[in-house]
């Protein structure tokens, strides 16, 4: 995946106020692709929210592995979430760290087992223990290819918020 050029999100904020005690000394700079790729490819867990029949979000914490561009994880086609997908795509997910938020934006499908990569199945197993085969119909991968991803940090929201639009190059 070729590197993706960042925008500057303009942010309105009050200059009064405050995110807490914690605040590092200096404001942080605004994460580069390649951190906000790094910390996608450290994550074990994601949140993913799709999209109930009736227009609200459900929202389910999910195992995943970030390579290339694409979140892989696995679900049970039996669950609300999954067919929640079968009958819309369109996701969000996000990072567990609200602090340094990392969010991205995409469409779902489950893939066909020959077009999940070995490299993801090895990382999976790596990382959760458990090597799932992509063609046990049972538990299938499903990827996200994200459209869009936005990162900042809640210590210098107006510094550090940026987009990187992933398919308008």
């Amino acid at each position: 995946m070729s590197t993706p050029e960042p925008a500057r999100q303009a942010i309105e904020i009050p200059d009064q106020v405050e995110y807490g005690a914690d605040e590092p000394e200096s404001a942080p700079s605004a994460a580069t692709w390649g951190e906000v790729e790094a910390r996608l490819r450290a994550e074990r867990y994601f949140w993913l929210v799709v999209i109930r029949p009736d227009g609200r979000p459900h929202a389910v914490a999910v195992w995943g592995i970030w390579e290339d561009g694409c979140l892989w994880f696995t679900m049970s086609p039996r669950t609300r979430t999954a067919r929640h997908l079968a009958r819309d795509p369109r996701v969000l997910v996000h990072l567990p760290d609200a602090a340094n938020a990392v969010v991205l934006e995409g469409e779902a499908r489950q893939a066909a087992p020959e077009m999940v990569p070995v490299s993801v199945i090895d990382r999976y197993e790596a990382t959760y223990g458990w090597r799932l085969d992509p063609a046990d119909s049972q538990m299938p991968y499903f990827a996200v290819r994200a459209a869009l991803v936005r990162s900042w940090s809640a210590s210098d929201v107006r510094g550090t918020a940026t987009r990187w639009d992933l398919l308008s190059g």
